[in-house]
């Protein structure tokens, strides 16, 4: 793997010396990271004159080109993702826990359209997705669910197919003096209103992050839907027809990803072995806002 990348470093460097002879270059770049469906898209588009290619005879060179500039964009914005509360996938780079070489596979590895010439014959087109689930299964190592908060005198209480935290206004950042969102990260953890920490990746299976993501997230229009349990056919497939609801009391964090929850619906799930596990299983979902939902390529 290290040779082909290396191999494949050369020929980025290749093309960037060709864009700077060429001089600017005709050509876009659109993407977004989607905190619903778990994914980053991203749509680039060069302009086949500027560069002086030709079709068909270029088509390779400006295939190469274009997969230069897709991998030119898209390399900083996975270093920027947020992983937990206060460091962002960059940082583990620079702090020697994930290698450049896994973040680069990663953006080799992504799900492509094929690149698609204009009518005119004047632009190059390709898409290109990378799923959440692919980042975070490079990031998990642990070997199997850590032990949660133990309860003393735990009461009976009812089973639930699925949590639901509501946090979709804004709310106290604890510790601060200020109001914030919750924003989405890969890794978030809970916490009760004692500041008792309630769940985090270590005591998620590991198997987990090869189907779905430790914890979801959806907008609110997903739990009021005119359905039997309110619910959309999206978040239902998570956390069934019965649900625990909670609402956030608070967030926390140096970026405020984690929700803090009362201490009286934190006890209701670590009461209950079915509760707990559905923590372990992914079948939670953070309902936020809109606006923090989608994280636009810079």
């Amino acid at each position: 793997m290290k040779q082909k990348l290396t191999a494949i470093y050369a020929v980025m460097l290749f093309f960037s010396a060709v864009y700077s002879y060429a001089g600017q270059r005709d050509g876009k770049t659109n993407g977004f990271l989607d905190w619903i469906k778990m994914d980053i898209s991203t749509e680039v588009r060069l302009n086949l004159r500027s560069l002086g290619i030709t079709i068909p005879a270029g088509r390779n060179m400006a295939e190469n080109q274009l997969f230069s500039e897709y991998f030119s964009q898209i390399r900083p914005f996975i270093y920027s993702i947020p992983v937990d509360s206060s460091s962002v996938l960059g940082d583990l780079v620079k702090q020697g826990e994930l290698s450049p070489e896994t973040v680069d596979k990663l953006v080799f590895n992504a799900k492509a359209v094929p690149p698609s010439i204009s009518t005119d014959i004047q632009d190059i087109t390709a898409s290109y997705t990378i799923s959440l689930n692919a980042v975070c299964s490079v990031l998990v190592d642990h070997s199997g669910g850590a032990n949660f908060m133990h309860v003393i005198d735990p009461e009976p209480v009812a089973s639930y197919t699925g949590i639901i935290i509501i946090a979709k206004e804004a709310l106290p950042v604890h510790g601060k003096n200020t109001s914030a969102y919750l924003a989405p990260c890969l890794f978030p953890k809970i916490w009760d209103t004692e500041m008792n920490l309630v769940f985090d990746k270590t005591m998620t299976e590991p198997h987990i992050f090869h189907e779905s993501m430790m914890i979801s997230y959806m907008g609110s229009d997903h739990i009021f839907k005119r359905t039997p349990s309110g619910l959309s056919p999206e978040i239902e497939k998570i956390v069934g027809n019965r649900p625990l609801r909670i609402i956030a009391h608070a967030v926390f964090g140096i970026s405020p990803t984690d929700p803090i929850i009362d201490s009286d619906d934190a006890r209701v799930i670590l009461s209950s072995d079915i509760n707990k596990n559905l923590l372990r299983e992914g079948r939670v979902v953070i309902i936020t806002s809109d606006t923090v939902l989608k994280t636009n390529l810079k």
